[in-house]
């Protein structure tokens, strides 16, 4: 689901994004494309199939220049795999194995020894044209380019049948000028779909690039089946190896992550505050992944990128209707954060992960939708459970017995928690206790009580009889029993007995703490039982800009830079 991609993004990224620095750029000098890496670390790829329906050339690039080697004809495919070892089957196709482990199953073995040919050649053509008159001796060769142009044959598994080759080359020709060719860990093969070789090379000072030939309407290229626009890259490194990077103008690539991030049928303004926020954050990470020679990757661990397949005409309208402007603070891109929905009131940078940032700051939230997904929510936990969830993240304090909220921030979300246990206790601080129940926010409230519970399920409210702490007019605090069923209302005003009583703020002297309006001023609040019910409201970390709150203030008639500046304070949209 795209949101819960949003809620894993922002959590993984808020401690090394939020708080580094940025730098100021005129708009003269911020770059046209970026870099995106599509296979990398622990997704990278043996090998990539490269298809374009009117064809693709495959080409050296070096200092801004690209420089053709070969050309695909529309309707056939190129496929780059690193030169190492592989099984080609019957069939054509080749899979990567590992020689250590054996010959996982029947075909021929491709190893990363060679022969080399003669002496080194002019140039492609040349190579190309030595390699075809090989043919008539039986002698399947292949252009190699490794600094200069060369002839190589055989793709060996290991040296000793690479020698027995040359020896039988060397009678087969008749000429001493052969070279065995040990493995090396930056070469790539380029071969058609039938696993026929037609060009290696070494991956040094010039790096290998493939992009659609310009018969090509759309520009785009299918990678692996996934249709991308702009060129590509493939490069090896030895903790990275085969890493594919996506090379495009930024506003294309936005086209392919705007409606991953929020569905296309969002109103107009809210689709291009994400557009804005989406190309800020492009700006502020630039050279993010540089040791892999790209500036972000294609999933949640940044934004979300779909390429060509995932883009839709609302949002591709969004891009071009802001294109170029960026949400800066002092002259520089902000660190952008949003979120699903806050449940009224957005948080401080500080209450979630720990640092004031100026300009993420809590504000009021008052347009988003209580109907939207998650808004309003319980998770009910028996103290076995709380027991058992608090043991899986390494902590044993026995049967718990208790739950006091500590401290609550102005925004009215808990930012210091303390479990009581039989063993001890344990205090979690901001984001922990959302993190370790797993809950949808950090903007809740507790209520105990005595009955059974199913499960760890949303439901509408705690079975069994509860009891709701309050604080009174002078600031004590009061337990409030309640008869039968009981829930906060989505107000965090109201809470209603399982007779249908509704009991208001205010009633006998009494104002029940809410998620939403308590602050930290209010003392400890102390939840004991067998039953732990949190009521809360809002998805996600509540800071930066809430989406469903953006599509509410596009509603209200708010414009897409009124709204960023709305939720990011004191920045401009430029």
């Amino acid at each position: 689901m795209k949101k819960r991609s949003l809620l894993v993004l922002t959590v993984l990224l808020a401690a090394c994004l939020v708080f580094s620095g940025g730098t100021s750029a005129s708009a003269s000098s911020w770059p046209e494309t970026v870099r995106i890496g599509l296979y990398f670390g622990g997704s990278a790829a043996a090998s990539v199939s490269f298809y374009s329906r009117s064809g693709l050339e495959v080409g050296a690039f070096r200092n801004s220049s690209f420089e053709p080697i070969l050309t695909m004809p529309g309707g056939s495919s190129a496929i780059i795999r690193r030169d190492s070892f592989f099984i080609k089957s019957p069939s054509g196709l080749t899979s990567a194995y590992n020689p250590a482990e054996g010959k996982p199953f029947e075909g021929e073995a491709l190893g990363p020894y060679h022969i080399q040919i003669g002496d080194s050649v002019a140039g492609y053509n040349e190579a190309r044209a030595s390699a075809d008159q090989l043919l008539q001796f039986g002698i399947t060769a292949y252009p190699v380019f490794e600094d200069k142009w060369y002839v190589w044959t055989g793709f060996y598994p290991d040296s000793d049948i690479a020698s027995q080759e040359l020896k039988k080359l060397a009678d087969t020709l008749g000429t001493p000028n052969l070279k065995l060719i040990s493995p090396s860990n930056a070469r790539l093969v380029v071969q058609s779909s039938h696993a026929d070789p037609l060009l290696v090379f070494s991956d040094g000072q010039y790096k290998l690039r493939v992009r659609p030939l310009s018969a090509n309407n759309p520009y785009v290229l299918s990678v692996n089946g996934k249709q991308y626009r702009g060129e590509f890259e493939v490069r090896r490194y030895p903790d990275s190896d085969l890493t594919v990077i996506n090379i495009l103008n930024i506003e294309e690539y936005l086209y392919g992550v705007v409606p991953q991030e929020l569905e296309s049928s969002a109103p107009m303004e809210a689709l291009k505050a994400q557009a804005v926020a989406a190309r800020t954050y492009t700006y502020r990470n630039l050279g993010k992944y540089s040791k892999w020679g790209f500036d972000l990757v294609n999933t949640v661990s940044d934004q979300v990128y779909a390429g060509y397949d995932g883009e839709k005409p609302t949002t591709n309208m969004a891009v071009d209707q802001t294109k170029g402007k960026k949400i800066l603070y002092n002259g520089s891109p902000i660190s952008v954060h949003y979120f699903s929905s806050s449940g009224g009131m957005t948080e401080n940078s500080e209450n979630v992960w720990g640092t004031p940032v100026a300009y993420l700051k809590s504000v009021p939230d008052p347009y988003e939708s209580g109907d939207s997904y998650n808004y309003s929510w319980t998770r009910t936990f028996t103290a076995l459970e709380l027991k058992q969830r608090l043991f899986l993240s390494d902590v044993e304090i026995g049967d718990i017995v208790s739950i006091t909220i500590e401290e609550v921030s102005n925004a009215g979300r808990p930012i210091k928690v303390k479990f009581t246990g039989t063993k001890g206790q344990i205090t979690y601080y901001r984001e922990d206790t959302r993190r370790v129940l797993e809950l949808p926010s950090n903007n809740y409230t507790i209520i105990s009580g005595t009955g059974s519970t199913s499960g760890t399920g949303t439901s509408s409210g705690s079975s069994g009889s509860g009891t709701v702490y309050a604080i009174n007019g002078d600031g004590s605090i009061q337990a409030v029993s309640l008869p039968g069923s009981v829930a906060v209302m989505s107000s965090g005003t109201e809470v209603i007995g399982g007779s249908g009583t509704v009991y208001a703020a205010g009633t006998s002297g009494v104002s029940v703490i809410s998620g939403a309006s308590s602050t930290s001023t209010a003392g400890p609040v102390q939840v004991s039982g067998n039953v732990y019910t949190f009521v809360g409201k809002g998805w996600g970390h509540g800071v930066g800009m809430s989406q469903e709150g953006a599509k509410g203030f596009t509603h209200m008639g708010y414009t897409y830079d009124q709204i960023l500046k709305h939720y990011f304070t004191g920045v401009t949209v430029e």
